[in-house]
């Protein structure tokens, strides 16, 4: 009988983290260099329908180098972008758990 491989808890909380400050620096910094006004509350940024681009969030996808143990590639992003910080984070996050899954030999969960 094969033993059974555990799979590490996966940091989702970590990943989101990242992810939404990062998100957040950079469309801070698009509405500076267009003069557009922003909410100062980071949380009001975060859920505020702006759209993100899918070449942004490929962008800020090293920034989980330190937190997780693969290159995370541009599949995780849904092509054509999103339409708020927290639905770009909570889509990427999600996606990047089944490739957690994947890494550690689990597959899909």
């Amino acid at each position: 009988i094969p033993a059974s491989r555990t799979i590490p808890a996966y940091p989702a909380e970590d990943v989101a983290a990242v992810l939404s400050e990062e998100l957040v620096r950079a469309v801070r910094r698009r509405f500076r260099r267009k003069g557009t006004p922003l909410p100062t509350d980071d949380h009001e940024v975060v859920v505020l329908a702006i759209e993100i681009d899918s070449l942004t969030v490929v962008e800020l996808l090293s920034s989980l180098d330190d937190i997780l143990p693969f290159q995370v590639t541009e599949n995780v992003v849904k092509p054509g972008g999103y339409e708020s910080i927290d639905q770009t984070v909570k889509h990427v996050t999600r996606r990047i758990q089944g490739k957690w899954n994947e890494y550690y030999g689990g597959g899909k969960r």
